[in-house]
């Protein structure tokens, strides 16, 4: 009883006074966290993050919320709030970077909204970087502008990256996508002069990676039928599924004999 008059005493001496709880909800959100009730954890982080943002406490809320709702709950709109907040308070450099990195990856892998992903990497890009995180953030770039249909920049970020790129690895997968990337164009002629580069380069990936197929299926699109047999059967030796290879070269055989003055030309 002596305690709730003191306590009454004090609210009344400081009725000018703004008294702050925040330190409760970051314990009641610590023992939800022990019991794996990450929805209630999330709540009272957020609680906390908004109340003053300016503050250290807020920053340690969203430093802990953000993978909690990032991983656990799968709750990436609110993942990103909590990466926005670190990006915008942390004095971090390399914290601001990697809560950066999240916040386009959640944008580009699990919410697909690639006009959004797009501002993000081009953040990521005015920042420091490796050459490996560069090359992976331009990839990324190039792929959500392919996702947005802006195939124009998707080639002009692809082009960036096989200026700047010593690694063949590296290469490989750009001259990938931009085939691939050509081919959405419907600049066939263009797609299978790189594909036929990418084989000519990089005979073992393009192996590995049946880069042959691609081709065979641009050759088709064109009408060269005969190009396309004549690469699906040097495939055949050594192939794991030659029966579906075996079917593909019927069907190509079938439309070429069924071309107007074919008939009786063909085996």
């Amino acid at each position: 009883m002596l305690r709730i008059v003191l306590f009454a005493a004090l609210l009344q001496g400081c009725s000018g006074c703004t008294f702050r709880f925040d330190w409760v909800d970051q314990l009641r959100a610590e023992r939800a966290l022990v019991r794996q009730d990450y929805s209630e954890a999330i709540r009272l982080l957020e609680k906390i993050m908004k109340a003053d943002p300016d503050t250290e406490r807020a920053l340690s809320a969203s430093r802990m919320a953000a993978p909690i709702a990032h991983i656990q709950t799968k709750n990436y709109a609110k993942a990103v709030e909590f990466y926005k907040h670190i990006v915008l308070r942390s004095q971090s450099a390399e914290e601001r970077k990697t809560a950066q990195r999240f916040i386009a990856q959640i944008q580009f892998e699990n919410l697909h909204e690639y006009d959004h992903a797009v501002l993000e990497y081009e953040r990521l890009l005015n920042l420091e970087l490796t050459a490996s995180e560069q090359f992976r953030y331009r990839m990324n770039l190039a792929k959500a502008h392919f996702n947005l249909n802006n195939i124009g920049q998707a080639l002009t970020e692809i082009d960036v990256i096989l200026k700047k790129s010593k690694s063949p690895d590296e290469i490989f997968e750009a001259k990938v996508l931009k085939a691939n990337t050509e081919v959405s164009a419907k600049r066939l002629n263009e797609s299978v002069a790189l594909w036929q580069q990418i084989i000519q380069e990089f005979p073992e990936k393009a192996k590995k990676e049946n880069i042959a197929l691609n081709l065979t299926v641009v050759l088709e699109e064109l009408g060269e039928f005969e190009k396309a047999i004549e690469l699906l059967v040097a495939m055949r030796e050594g192939y794991p599924q030659r029966d579906f290879l075996d079917l593909r070269i019927q069907r190509l055989r079938e439309r070429r004999d069924n071309q107007p003055g074919a008939h009786g030309l063909k085996r």
